[in-house]
């Protein structure tokens, strides 16, 4: 194979490596294009890249078609080449002469474009303006042509990056989940083996504190950001784990306001959640009996969050406040909030957190 089949081999793979589509959000690019058009006063301007069969438009300013066949692309006979290419005048130019987007309604007498050289050295395609009278451009307009040409790269290379590394961070999310759950059966199996209730007690909290983390990592996940989660889907998630370890009798009815919150925090207010619920179904209820949880989280000021945990059952025993491991979880977790707790009165068993938003 001749070594310019290699190269041209190596520059699509280039191009494809960048992963853009015809679907893509091009606003940012759109302004770059038109710009240049309106800087150069040029009536159109576009961003071609360069497949094996055919160029097509990125994005567009002034232009009705949205690419044309390889055999009719300028700019693939240009984007090899250093700098910027003006052609003054299309019809005294041997290589546009012929050119059928020269002629007719709405063809071009003029080009001037830039090519777009990716970090290998290889060329995408290019940036080019366009006029329907002969032209040319001054050093100010070539030097504004090769600047726009390096904000279009920039733009794509930036782009390039957040996608590798969404990529990254799914393989990441994958693993972990595996991980988490992997870790999580382990737990669920050393619990229904071990004899000691306390001992039983603790791994239990274990399991439950890491599928809180699952939860956490699904929502952070799903909310495409590393710092925040929505309450509502993520109390939800919670709050169907908590089912499938409690007694069938017992209902968890949750109202929760849809914010979006600090992912530290988010992990604090599951933890409450999660021993206030398990701790009302082992200990709120007789065996058998029908019972509710409600758990309440909104707003209750601007910048003050209100958490309300609330069984209906037999209440806390007064000999037990205070004690247990749970409690010290629950807490523990307050604590972690800077949050503010409110015994609730009878009936049932409930409490009040607050904190700052």
């Amino acid at each position: 194979m001749y070594e310019s089949d290699w190269n041209e081999r190596e520059r699509r793979a280039t191009l494809h490596s960048y992963g853009l589509t015809p679907n893509d959000d091009t606003t940012s690019l759109d302004e770059i294009v038109r710009l240049t058009a309106r800087i150069l006063d040029k009536p159109m301007a576009f961003i071609s890249l360069v497949e094996a069969d055919r160029q097509w438009f990125l994005s567009r300013h002034g232009v009705e078609v949205d690419g044309a066949p390889i055999a009719m692309s300028i700019c693939r006979l240009i984007m090899e080449t250093p700098g910027v290419t003006v052609i003054r005048d299309t019809f005294a130019d041997d290589r546009t002469r012929d050119n059928p987007l020269c002629h007719g309604d709405g063809g071009f007498r003029f080009y001037a474009g830039t090519p777009l050289i990716a970090r290998n050295g290889r060329s995408l395609g290019a940036l080019a303006v366009l006029g329907t009278e002969p032209s040319d451009l001054d050093a100010l307009g070539i030097e504004v042509l090769e600047s726009q040409g390096r904000q279009v790269m920039a733009q794509l290379n930036l782009r390039k990056a957040l996608r590798r590394a969404d990529i990254m961070r799914r393989e990441v999310d994958h693993r972990v989940k595996n991980s988490l759950q992997s870790v999580a059966s382990l737990t669920r199996i050393q619990a229904r083996q071990v004899h000691s209730d306390e001992a039983r007690e603790a791994l239990e909290n274990v399991g439950r504190r890491i599928n809180t983390v699952a939860a956490l990592n699904q929502q952070l996940y799903a909310s495409d950001s590393d710092r925040t989660v929505q309450l509502k889907p993520f109390l939800r998630s919670i709050v169907d784990l908590i089912r499938e370890s409690i007694a069938d009798e017992i209902n968890i009815d949750l109202e929760a306001q849809d914010l979006a919150i600090d992912a530290g925090m988010a992990g604090a207010i599951a933890i409450i959640v999660n021993e206030f619920t398990t701790n009302s179904a082992k200990h709120a209820f007789e065996e058998g009996q029908s019972g509710t949880v409600t758990i309440t989280a909104r707003l209750a000021a601007p910048g003050r969050f209100t958490l309300i945990c609330r069984d209906d059952g037999r209440g806390l025993d007064p000999e037990r406040m205070g004690t247990g491991l749970g409690i010290s979880i629950l807490d523990s977790a307050i604590d972690q909030l800077s949050g503010e707790k409110v015994l609730l009165d009878r009936p049932g068993h409930g409490i009040q957190v607050t904190c700052r938003l």
